[in-house]
């Protein structure tokens, strides 16, 4: 709303839903004058660019958001899905390796040693699962950074008017090179950019793309971390069952001893006992070892690799960023303020000699 004077008569001028720029006629003077940006009611813009700021703070936020759930379906692999694949593997691993060996030391331990075993295999292949499928992820991620995603056949430089057409060049590449994380950061660059025609805003928000997907990464491998913690937590479960069962056994034996054979035929039950609790122990120590290696080197690789794609958006996507605007010129909302004045005072003049006819 417009609430203020005819800077011709100097009368009180009141217009509700005027916009910076508009004309105003005076009910005084009959003359017209076009209003300034600090003419409008202070409340009503105050409000007009809160509402603003937080409509653009809440498309980011949505936008962040689903980026980083984007990110983390990507780099981690289906819960489910390898979990399923684990219970196979290990029901294939006791039938054809371990029930045939079953008299060895090596079938005993996997077999003989109660139920702590077959959960510590259970974990150990479902670990393994995961580390497979996330290293076929990364190896078809890395194959990506030797694509050319921003050909200079279209254009030298990255501007508003060249931007739609990489982005549907990217668009266009098959699809396992679509859900790349690179070519998604590189889309979405460009369609910031497109929006904003800001060079600075469109490497802020590769930078807060980065920073999710270093997130991402770090957020895919909580199953693994909690698999190594709980695979040794087994093995001294395993251990306390043990020796529980070895001592509660002696106890027995000795309360119903009558004589020293008897005592001695006891001795024997507590050191299998042992056994089983020392062998349990093992097998859940050496199994983290086995799962830990594989995912600390996986982790390093995943972190190399986002590094890559960091330099990759520096060299061929920053470097050629340009907004194209001329460096005086009007910006394009004063153009449209200009159009939008010039029709009014147009109209303004076709009525006033319509009525001097």
């Amino acid at each position: 709303m417009f609430d203020g004077s005819c800077p011709y008569c100097r009368q009180p001028a009141s217009v509700p839903e005027i916009v910076p720029g508009g004309v105003v006629d005076c009910l005084h003077c009959d003359r017209s004058f076009v209003t300034a940006d600090d003419a409008i009611e202070p409340a009503a813009r105050s409000a007009r660019d809160a509402g603003s700021r937080e409509s653009v703070a809440s498309e980011r936020v949505l936008r962040a958001d689903v980026s980083r759930r984007d990110a983390e379906h990507r780099m981690s692999p289906a819960v489910t899905s390898t979990g399923l694949l684990a219970v196979v593997l290990t029901l294939l691993f006791y039938a054809a390796l371990v029930q045939p060996l079953r008299d060895s030391y090596f079938g005993q331990l996997f077999a003989e040693r109660g139920w702590v075993p077959y959960v510590i295999s259970f974990l150990s292949f479902w670990s393994a699962t995961q580390l497979v499928t996330k290293y076929r992820r990364l190896s078809l991620q890395i194959r990506v950074l030797q694509l050319d995603l921003l050909p200079s056949a279209i254009s030298g430089r990255i501007t508003p008017a060249t931007a739609p057409a990489f982005a549907s060049y990217l668009r266009s590449l098959p699809r396992e090179f679509t859900e790349n994380l690179l070519v998604e950061r590189i889309h979405r660059a460009l369609e910031h950019f497109c929006a904003r025609v800001e060079v600075r805003e469109t490497v802020e928000q590769l930078r807060s793309q980065a920073e999710r997907d270093e997130s991402a990464v770090e957020s895919s491998y909580t199953m693994l971390r909690v698999f190594i913690w709980a695979i040794p937590i087994l093995g001294f479960i395993g251990t306390v069952i043990g020796i529980g069962a070895s001592v509660g056994g002696f106890s027995e034996s000795v309360a119903g001893a009558a004589d020293l054979a008897v005592i001695k035929d006891s001795i024997g039950t507590v050191t299998v006992g042992l056994g089983v609790a020392f062998d349990t122990t093992l097998l859940a120590l050496v199994m983290s070892l086995v799962v830990m290696f594989p995912t600390s080197s996986l982790q390093k690789a995943e972190e190399d690799f986002l590094a890559r794609v960091d330099d990759y958006c520096r060299q061929h996507l920053i470097a050629r960023l340009g907004d194209d605007l001329p460096a005086d010129g009007p910006d394009e909302d004063g153009e449209r303020r200009l159009v939008r004045v010039v029709d009014r005072l147009a109209r303004l003049l076709e009525q006033r000699l319509a009525r001097a006819d």
